[in-house]
């Protein structure tokens, strides 16, 4: 017997309807109607119309139930959500951070508190305020190991956030030392194999590429999901083959969208200048550029510029690629300091150019 699928598009067309009908849209059925629409609207991807809804419910929920109520606070997160995906980023982080606020003033032991903390941290990373998702992460993580035990399932989807975070600020020593906790007690052989690709990708990353991408093409091999083949890809890239690893990013993009996907989409394009597809790699580079969803001075959009200006040096515009490579160092080392390993990297290219 076949079963019968969810149509969204038909389920928004009905409340919606039902919703005109009802004599009072602040009842408790209306603003359940409400949240269910705004949902379907966030599946969707139709970032103006629920901007305007959770605008609109969210004024409705404080005039109801008050600003501390579950579904004030709820309507707030995803308005926030719908702010950020418009490329309303400092709006959204302010309004995030404002909601998790009351969150933890009013229930710090309930299970949508710590979501909202997840969320808040995933919105500092958006905005490139990757010092307090480091925070909000720490904070709940311990919570995590609190409620949970340091084993559990949640606790370690929660280390493993922090874990790439502290990635991205280079900290490597401190990635390492939590990752490697993360394989003690794996419940699975698949959660084992999850923290060693992840050690071996910060190895790559510290200067061992060679050394580990034997390793990590073995997992690979043996897992084929994105995850795995995107560890792969990095590993390559670093070892001095980027011609496979742009096989194998083209290969995680393929199931949607670039700008969806900043980090894989970003490595691309570097990948595709280091083995020489030069027109591929700009034409990538200036579309992360020109896309809406990350702040201007956010290092991955940051990253996309030396691509662009590596390729510029390569086609002979050197006044231009040195002017934007000291930009890009000048960004890179406001937003992590002078020692970070972009930061150095991109000194590299300076002189090396």
């Amino acid at each position: 017997m076949g079963l019968f699928r969810a149509n969204p598009a038909a389920e928004l067309t009905r409340l919606r309807k039902k919703l005109a009908k009802a004599a009072d849209p602040d009842s408790p059925e209306s603003l359940a109607m409400r949240h269910r629409i705004g949902l379907l609207l966030i599946e969707a991807g139709d970032w103006p119309a629920a901007e305007e809804h959770y605008t609109e419910l969210a004024d409705a929920q404080v005039r109801v139930e008050g600003e501390q109520h579950p579904g004030t606070l709820g309507a707030w997160l995803n308005l926030a959500t719908a702010k950020a995906a418009l490329g309303q980023v400092e709006d959204a982080v302010h309004l995030m951070e404002s909601t998790v606020d009351i969150y933890d003033a009013v229930f710090p032991d309930d299970p949508a508190t710590m979501q909202a903390q997840l969320m808040l941290s995933e919105m500092y990373s958006l905005s490139g305020e990757y010092d307090g998702a480091l925070d909000v992460l720490s904070k709940h993580l311990n919570a995590c190991v609190d409620k949970f035990g340091e084993y559990h399932e949640q606790t370690i989807a929660s280390a493993r956030r922090k874990v790439s975070v502290l990635r991205t600020l280079g900290r490597y020593d401190e990635a390492a030392g939590l990752n490697s906790g993360l394989s003690r007690k794996p419940r699975d052989d698949h959660e084992r194999d999850r923290a060693a690709a992840v050690g071996l990708l910060i190895r790559a990353e510290r200067g061992a590429a060679k050394a580990v991408q034997y390793k990590a093409r073995e997992l690979a091999e043996q897992y084929r999901t994105p995850e795995f083949v995107e560890v792969l890809a990095a590993v390559l890239l670093r070892a001095g083959e980027p011609a496979e690893a742009a096989e194998l990013y083209r290969a995680v993009l393929s199931a949607q969208p670039a700008a969806q996907q900043w980090g894989p989409a970003g490595e691309l394009a570097r990948a595709y200048l280091e083995s020489g597809q030069l027109d591929a790699a700009e034409t990538l580079a200036r579309e992360l550029v020109s896309a809406d969803g990350l702040p201007d001075g956010h290092p991955l959009k940051l990253g996309f510029r030396a691509t662009l200006a590596r390729v510029a040096r390569e086609r002979g515009r050197d006044e231009e690629a040195d002017r934007e490579l000291e930009a890009v160092a000048a960004g890179l080392t406001e937003a992590f300091g002078p020692k970070h390993p972009d930061v150095l990297e991109v000194a590299g290219w300076l002189k090396k150019d």
